[in-house]
């Protein structure tokens, strides 16, 4: 490290402990129950000067954590969200109502039973199919319709999740000028649909906001290999800062890096690595989030 630092940093997608997978996630090496203590987290956020974080649960929706953490932890702004994965009801109109109403700031598509992994891999062994967000017309079907919906009557954020190159276009067309849509694991080896920095530029320009994540230039998990800083900044700059955010993608579980140290070494490598503006990083780790969270920094 070189001593370089954002204040009121806002990390989008933080992990914590205990979560689960389901299915056979932890005999194939992936035991989520291991992760980064979220009162840790929250401690070390603090000390850091960060200013908040959204916590994401594969399993649960992380509203009532959330909310018992704020209480104790009054000077860091946390928020919550929900994945609509089976584990967690899927595209569940009732569970996705009612974390928006108990504060879930972000619902993320499918993930680990998305048709993306369940088709390529299916680290959670699970015997059905992938849920899918579009219809063989590659318009988004009626639950993401509703689930939209509301997301935007809360003023909330619609995540994509693990989900399809076609899927991605088929929701941003759809829904990115009408409401808050994030791309996120934009380009992670080992996450979502590994999309090119020209499918990255094509989705921002149909109006979504994208997330690269400290996981891009992550070595090791499911044998990915990480990019550089210095090919992530060549991301960033092709879409252009203005429309991307930063996050970490950390602490799901033992062997991944806490969410805020890591948050810290993957915005200094980019600096010093990457050649990324100061400037840049602030709006991609600090004000754009704020925006999207509809907050001041």
């Amino acid at each position: 490290m070189t001593g370089f630092q954002i204040e009121n940093s806002i990390d989008l997608h933080c992990h914590f402990r205990p979560d689960h997978l389901g299915g056979q996630a932890i005999e194939n090496g992936v035991d989520c129950r291991t992760g980064t203590s979220p009162i840790e987290s929250a401690k070390a956020a603090i000390a850091s000067g960060q200013a908040g974080a959204v916590l994401k649960s594969h399993s649960f929706a992380s509203t009532a954590l959330v909310s018992a953490l704020n209480e104790i932890f009054p000077e860091l702004r946390l928020f919550s969200g929900i994945c609509t994965d089976y584990i967690s009801g899927g595209l569940n109109i009732d569970a996705v109502d009612a974390a928006l109403r108990m504060g879930a700031k972000i619902v993320w598509l499918p993930t680990l039973h998305s048709v993306n992994d369940i088709e390529g891999g299916n680290i959670t062994g699970h015997p059905g199919p992938g849920i899918a967000v579009i219809d063989e017309a590659g318009k988004p079907v009626d639950d993401v319709h509703q689930i939209f919906e509301l997301v935007r009557q809360h003023d909330a954020i619609l995540a994509t999740g693990h989900t399809s190159a076609a899927e991605h276009y088929g929701v941003i067309r759809e829904f990115a000028r009408r409401g808050k849509v994030l791309v996120t694991h934009a380009g992670e080896p080992a996450a979502g649909p590994k999309l090119t920095a020209a499918q990255c530029v094509e989705l921002a320009d149909l109006g979504a906001t994208i997330e690269f994540t400290a996981m891009l230039c992550h070595d090791g998990v499911a044998g990915a290999t990480a990019k550089s800083p210095l090919q992530a900044a060549e991301m960033i700059y092709a879409v252009g800062a203005g429309r991307c955010v930063l996050a970490t993608d950390y602490g799901f579980m033992k062997g991944i890096p806490d969410p805020v140290p890591g948050f810290a070494n993957f915005l200094e490598r980019l600096w010093s690595e990457g050649e990324v503006a100061e400037k840049d990083l602030v709006h991609m780790a600090s004000r754009k989030p704020a925006e999207l969270l509809g907050i001041s920094v």
